[in-house]
């Protein structure tokens, strides 16, 4: 659902603005002692995260927490984190249960340990013990038949999920495969009331789901031996060379496993492959609440391709350097978000400074079905530097239902922001402007920054620019507590209320940001189209 703009802009400053829920601790860093990391934390990382009583030595923990699960701590990226990331969303945006997000459900859980699975059944619905056709036994640990209790006559359902090592084997890392052992694992979910509740069915999961998923997780630790932050030096050493060595690697988390999709990269990089002038691909480079860099890209698909909502199931893309060497790939299940009638699905990458060229598509059962190229010019931004990202232009800001995970592309707490390339607007409609401060200036009576802003719009028929004079404005924080740290200007502009309408043509929005405390200017500009109405 689209709400006003201003109702949104209202809420958003609610959400930016909550307090966290522990007063030393950020609510990034609460979230993710409550979040899906939980599942891959031993008994002793999950006592330790309960002394954790500030930001300093939180973050040590998470980044202790991600070093020992990296497979390859020598190269920029962390497959592991990468994979994890992926699954969280494709469970937020596949398992969610009434109030509870995807990644908290038992199938979340056992999608984000395992992956997917080998195979699903189709769901069966349930009958009450004794009703004509019921299957009123189960096994229970012991292999005795029992009954199975408080199932709703013909309202619940049950999903089974199978996993097969012997098909998984460049699925998941070989300790991680080892750990299941060589025969197929059955998962068996129940919803008793139809509602879209799957829980464990404890007396069908063979062999019990919580030593499974526990031995599981406990495989994917790649250093186990690396107890703090100052033995990573070392471990990168050794580390690099076990997993680079030999024939047998298997290919990394991030690859591309599909030899169709990777064979329609090959061809637009070699310009054998007609790149889709009608989708649309965008990017920003952001900075988290805990100073984390990361890249959040968009594939727009525009209505006029013609696609609809089912037309994909898999998102995929790969990136070369500025040399032509390919350093991160992806394959992962897609889910195409309407947007006013047009449709996208994005991601969140981690990559260093440098120029890029981004190769992404979308296909169905495995058969390409749009591509685009884009380059990419990243500059990492440090955690303590000061700044902007780049303007960012929408006009299609929403609320969601609960607030998104940190570094989800483009959402902020319950806000999210659908940024468009090529952005094409009638006359009447609101155009948003999105801006992320990082680092500004804290003034000591309010502990927040003072930022102004100024406006300037050209282009079209214009005669000369026209727009807002300097003027206050809000700048909210993004961890949700005032103080330093990264911070957000978003607003509008409704071209319904101009006392003439904007003929169609070529715009350019120029915005200049000054930061009263720090003394700093900044401008930041981007470009758009206005229609006919």
């Amino acid at each position: 659902m689209r709400y006003p703009i201003r109702n949104v802009l209202a809420t958003a400053a609610v959400v930016l603005m909550a307090a966290s829920a522990f007063a030393a601790l950020s609510q990034e860093y609460v979230d993710f002692g409550k979040g899906p990391a939980q599942y891959f934390m031993t008994q002793d990382e999950l006592a330790k995260w309960k002394t954790i009583n500030n930001d300093t030595d939180g973050k040590a923990f998470i980044d202790l927490f991600w070093l020992r699960h990296d497979p390859s701590p020598g190269t920029p990226a962390n497959e592991f984190k990468m994979v994890f990331e992926q699954r969280v969303k494709f469970a937020d945006d596949t398992f969610s249960a009434r109030r509870i997000r995807g990644s908290m459900t038992d199938r979340g859980h056992t999608y984000i340990v395992l992956g997917s699975p080998t195979e699903s059944v189709k769901q069966e619905k349930l009958q009450a013990p004794g009703a004509p056709g019921a299957r009123d036994t189960a096994a229970d640990d012991t292999g005795t038949a029992q009954p199975e209790l408080g199932v709703p006559q013909s309202r619940g359902v049950r999903q089974t999920w199978t996993y097969d090592p012997a098909k998984m084997v460049k699925l998941l890392p070989p300790a991680v495969l080892t750990s299941l052992g060589p025969s197929v694992l059955t998962i068996v979910f129940t919803d008793a009331t139809g509602g879209g509740d799957f829980r464990f069915e404890r007396s069908r999961t063979s062999p019990p789901y919580n030593d499974l998923l526990q031995n599981a997780a406990a495989a994917y630790i790649a250093q186990p031996n690396v107890t703090s932050l100052t033995q990573q030096t070392t471990t990168t050493k050794t580390t690099t060379t076990t997993v680079t060595k030999g024939a047998e690697a298997t290919p990394g988390p991030g690859a591309i496993k599909t030899a169709a999709l990777q064979a329609a990269v090959d061809d637009v990089k070699a310009g054998k492959s007609a790149v889709a002038k009608n989708a649309a691909f965008a990017y920003a480079e952001l900075v988290s609440p805990a100073g984390d860099y990361y890249v959040p890209i968009q594939l727009y698909l525009p209505k006029s391709t013609g696609l609809t909502a089912d037309a994909g199931d898999t998102f995929f893309g790969a990136v070369e350097d500025a040399s032509g060497t390919q350093v991160y790939a992806f394959e992962e299940p897609a889910k195409l978000t309407a947007s006013q009638g047009d449709l996208f699905v994005d991601k969140t990458l981690n990559l260093p400074t440098g120029k890029y060229t981004a190769i992404v598509g979308l296909a169905k059962a495995g058969v390409p079905v749009i591509m685009i190229s884009n380059p990419l010019d990243l500059t990492q931004i440090a955690k303590d530097a000061t700044g902007t990202s780049k303007l960012i232009l929408s006009n299609n800001v929403y609320e969601m239902t609960e607030a998104a995970p940190v570094k989800t592309p483009f959402a902020f707490g319950k806000l999210k922001i659908v940024p468009k390339a090529n952005l094409m607007l009638g006359n009447k409609d609101e155009l948003t402007y999105f801006i992320e401060l990082h680092n500004p200036g804290i003034d000591p009576a309010t502990n927040l920054p003072k930022i102004q802003a100024k406006l300037e719009l050209s282009g079209g028929k214009l005669v000369k620019p026209i727009g807002a004079p300097l003027s206050d404005v809000a700048a909210l924080p993004l961890s949700g507590a005032p103080g330093p740290g990264q911070y957000a200007v978003i607003s509008s502009i409704p071209f319904a209320e101009m006392s003439k309408p904007l003929d169609p043509g070529d715009y350019t929005l120029k915005v200049k940001v000054i930061d009263t405390v720090n003394k700093q200017t900044y401008n930041v500009s981007q470009s758009f189209k206005i229609t006919a109405p």
